[in-house]
């Protein structure tokens, strides 16, 4: 079934396609709102999606329609009830959510890493072929390299699909490439290519 709603909620910034804008909407999200991928204020959530809503005149045209919304692995059932709950509030018809690793083409040789401000999601096939997905918070390392090197311990000798946004984006994919020696992709709309994937 084709979406003509689709959200993606990261914790800088909300992405939604909508059937009326041609380009994926990117709305910043201040901070202690959205925490590794989950609302942790409601209320102030209800008002940035509101004001996102009104920004890009789409309040009245939702009224009654599907959204899809694509979460992060460590949603679990309770936080997607609390989750189609809020969106309820909006008056869509139904609320469908769908996790990120959906769209990963996953196999014994790659995985996905997404990171979210300080969160990141490595996502791999584990040796029973389900996909195992690891999250590790930057902010529990020194610095960046002694991150990158518990992430080649977790990765091995795997390709490198990174995802995200951000300055620690930029420097995995740099010492992987030249430190590690992974096979390291990027894409060039690595923040909303999962959206993309959705559409």
């Amino acid at each position: 079934m084709k979406m003509k709603n689709i959200l993606y909620i990261t914790d800088d910034y909300l992405y939604l396609k909508n059937k009326k804008n041609k380009d994926i909407i990117k709305y910043k999200v201040s901070k202690n709102i959205i925490e590794s991928g989950k609302i942790v204020n409601i209320i102030k959530f209800n008002k940035l999606y509101e004001k996102m809503l009104s920004d890009n005149h789409l309040n009245n045209t939702l009224f009654g329609e599907t959204i899809k919304i694509i979460v992060t692995p460590n949603y679990k059932s309770a936080d997607i009830t609390l989750l189609k709950n809020i969106f309820n509030c909006f008056n869509y018809r139904k609320v469908i959510v769908d996790y990120i690793t959906k769209n990963y083409k996953l196999n014994d040789n790659n995985c996905y890493i997404n990171i979210i401000s300080n969160t990141i999601f490595i996502t791999m096939l584990n040796e029973y072929k389900k996909i195992n997905t690891i999250t590790i918070l930057s902010s529990n390392f020194k610095n960046t390299l002694d991150l990158c090197k518990y992430i080649k311990y977790i990765v091995l000798d795997r390709e490198l699909y990174l995802l995200g946004s951000g300055e620690l984006l930029t420097e995995i994919f740099n010492l992987f490439e030249d430190t590690f020696g992974n096979k390291t992709f990027i894409f060039s709309n690595h923040d909303t290519y999962i959206l993309t994937k959705f559409i």
